[in-house]
C-alpha cells in the first residue's frame, strides 16, 4: 500500500475492495499476530457534506475504527477565540479570556492515520476478548483469557435463556467478580475485560505488546474533533438535551455523559466528568480541547490507538 492511499481525500477515493484489502493489510501488519481480525465491518459516514467511507474491525474484543490522516489539521483554540466559537462559550457562560485558559492552545499538525477504539476503558482494566453465549466460544488473546476462564465460565453458569420471561434477554448487561467483568455486546455476546492493578506505565507496556498505544493530545484531538475547526466535535453549539451520545465526522461515538477524564501521553488529561442535567460551564469538558490535569490514574478512563506509519 501507498502511504498517500491512507490520507483522508485519496482514501475516500479508493474502491471497496481496495479500502478492504488494505484494512485487512493493517490488521495483520500492525498489530500482534495473537490477535485475531474476528470482524470487517464496512462504515459509512455522513457528517454536514463530509463522507467518509471505512471500517470497523473487531479485534480482541474490542471494535476499532480506520481513521485516515490528514495534512495541516488546524487543532486547538486560537487567541483571541474565534468568532464563530464565542456564541457557543456565551451559551454555556463563559467568558472567552476564561475559556481559553481551559483549552489548549492552537497548533497545525500532520495527522497519521490510525486505528482507533471506539469506546474506551476504565484504566483499571483491560479487554481481552468475547464469548459467545451460545457456543461458549471465545475469540482474543487466548493467553490472557485461560488463566481467568473458570471465572466467566461460572459467571455465566446460573444465566440461562430458559430462565428468562418471553421475550427478555436472560443475559444482565454487565456481570462482574473481583478479577473479570463482562459487558454485554450483542444478542448473545459478552466483551471480557479482566481487572488490573497497574500505572500508567504498566498500561503502556501492556498496550505496546500488541502494537497499541495512548494517543498524543493532539492526535487524540484531531479523532474527538474530526479534525473540524470548531469548539465541539459536532460543531460550535450545544449537544440536543437528552442526547448520551452525539457523532462526529469520522462517525465516532462522542459521549455527553462521561464519568472521569481520558489519559493521553501529555502532562495534561482530556475532558472531565459530566453528569446527567449538566449544564453552563460544566459542560466545556465536551470539547475535544479541553484540558484537565492528571488525577487519580484509578479513576481515569483510556481510549487505545494503532499509528500507521509507512516509511
Amino acid at each position: 500500500m501507498a502511504k498517500v492511499e491512507l490520507m483522508l481525500s485519496e482514501w475516500n477515493a479508493l474502491t471497496e475492495d481496495r479500502r478492504r484489502f488494505i484494512v485487512t493489510q493493517l490488521g495483520r501488519y500492525f498489530l500482534s499476530p495473537l490477535l485475531a481480525l474476528d470482524a470487517i465491518v464496512p462504515v459509512a459516514v455522513d457528517y454536514f457534506g463530509n463522507h467518509l467511507s471505512t471500517f470497523d474491525i473487531l479485534i480482541g474484543g474490542e471494535w476499532m475504527r480506520f481513521v485516515p490522516g490528514m495534512p495541516n489539521v488546524a487543532l486547538g483554540i486560537q487567541d483571541p477565540v474565534p468568532t464563530q466559537m464565542q456564541d457557543a462559550l456565551a451559551a454555556l457562560g463563559v467568558a472567552a479570556p476564561s475559556a481559553a485558559a481551559h483549552l489548549s492552545p492552537a497548533a497545525v499538525r500532520d495527522m497519521p492515520p490510525m486505528l482507533v477504539a471506539r469506546a474506551s476503558v476504565r484504566t483499571d482494566e483491560a479487554v481481552i476478548g468475547t464469548i459467545d453465549l451460545t457456543t461458549q466460544v471465545f475469540a482474543g488473546d487466548h493467553l490472557a483469557y485461560m488463566p481467568v476462564k473458570n471465572r466467566v465460565l461460572t459467571l455465566l453458569r446460573p444465566k440461562s435463556a430458559s430462565l428468562a420471561p418471553q421475550g427478555k434477554s436472560a443475559f444482565a448487561p454487565r456481570l462482574a467478580d473481583d478479577a473479570v467483568v463482562l459487558r454485554l455486546a450483542g444478542e448473545h455476546v459478552y466483551q471480557i475485560a479482566v481487572k488490573r492493578d497497574w500505572d500508567q506505565a504498566g498500561l503502556v507496556k501492556h498496550l505496546s505488546r500488541f502494537g497499541f498505544g495512548l494517543p498524543d493530545e493532539r492526535e487524540y484531538e484531531y479523532l474527538m474533533s474530526g479534525g473540524l475547526d470548531s469548539l465541539f466535535g459536532w460543531g460550535n453549539r450545544l449537544p440536543e438535551p437528552g442526547l448520551r451520545y452525539v457523532p462526529n465526522r469520522f462517525g465516532l461515538t462522542v459521549p455527553v455523559l462521561r464519568s472521569g477524564a481520558e489519559l493521553v501521553r501529555s502532562a495534561f488529561a482530556k475532558s472531565a466528568p459530566v453528569a446527567s442535567g449538566a449544564t453552563g460551564q460544566a459542560l466545556l469538558p465536551l470539547s475535544p480541547f479541553y484540558r484537565t490535569r492528571l488525577g487519580d490514574f484509578a479513576t481515569m478512563r483510556y481510549r487505545k490507538i494503532a499509528k500507521v506509519e509507512l516509511n
